[in-house]
């Protein structure tokens, strides 16, 4: 179904909301690979026994012990390199975050284990676990933000069907009524009309149901009262589907006029 027919059946707002829906999908979606493929990376890797302090014990005195000591061991160094390649990786990264490393591991794992994986020396196997363990947590609120968004899509692409259809239906009977002057014929189109805006107007209270009754799980912060600020903060409105609810009555109601000239 086509709704670039005109101005009467043009929903601008639920259009560019449906392209702010997609492109966050698209992006949750590489988050959520990027996520699968560093933590499938991390426990291909050893962590430094708990036996090995990192320092050098043998020929170079303090100075060498110093140089290996504030030394990376192999298993932090695969642990950043594989967060850069995969995380970091993602191709909206600079555009969204375009963080240094300990920034971004800060933001998905939390300041004290950013700073262990940039500024530490050794991957101590608690630091492995948390990694591994902040990794998982990273890729299942993903997972759960994925189907919230699929909802919202879907949502806002039934609003728009229902609107399209609604009118089309009004610009037709407004056309009919324009083309008569007799008060029965007239009086039956305006009944008609009144049908239809009394399906906008559920359309907006289901959409009002939906927005009010979302799952409070936890999103990355993300909550069933901001996900709508978190989508739409940048847009024109907020409320993208309402806000075109309303301007299909507008249609309907200035169709409705021409039948009580």
């Amino acid at each position: 179904m086509s709704h670039t027919d005109g101005p009467e059946t043009s929903h601008p707002r639920i259009d560019a909301a449906l392209g702010v829906v997609d492109r966050e999908i698209e992006c949750i979606e590489a988050e959520l690979t990027a996520f699968r493929r560093f933590r499938s990376r991390v426990r291909a890797i050893e962590p430094s026994s708990p036996s090995t302090g990192g320092v050098g014990v043998s020929g170079g005195g303090a100075a060498s012990m110093l140089a290996t000591a504030t030394k990376p061991d192999a298993g932090l160094r695969s642990v950043r390199a594989a967060y850069r390649e995969t995380v970091m990786d993602v191709p909206h990264f600079e555009a969204e975050y375009d963080d240094t490393l300990e920034a971004n591991v800060a933001v998905e794992f939390g300041a004290d284990l950013a700073a262990q994986i940039a500024d530490g020396t050794r991957l101590t196997p608690q630091v492995y676990e948390a990694v591994l363990a902040a990794s998982e947590r990273a890729q299942d609120e993903r997972e759960t933000m994925l189907p919230v968004l699929e909802r919202e899509r879907d949502s806002l692409a039934a609003v728009r069907e229902r609107l399209d259809d609604c009118e089309r239906r009004a610009t037709v009977l407004g056309a009919n009524a324009r083309r008569t002057v007799d008060s029965t014929r007239l009086s039956a189109i305006d009944d008609e009309l009144a049908d239809i805006e009394a399906e906008c107007e559920a359309v907006a209270a289901r959409r009002q149901r939906r927005l009010h009754d979302r799952s409070a799980a936890a999103l990355s912060g993300i909550d069933e009262t901001s996900l709508a600020q978190y989508l739409y903060a940048e847009e024109s409105v907020t409320c993208p589907a309402l806000a075109d609810v309303v301007a299909c009555l507008e249609t309907v109601q200035r169709q409705r006029r021409y039948c009580l000239q």
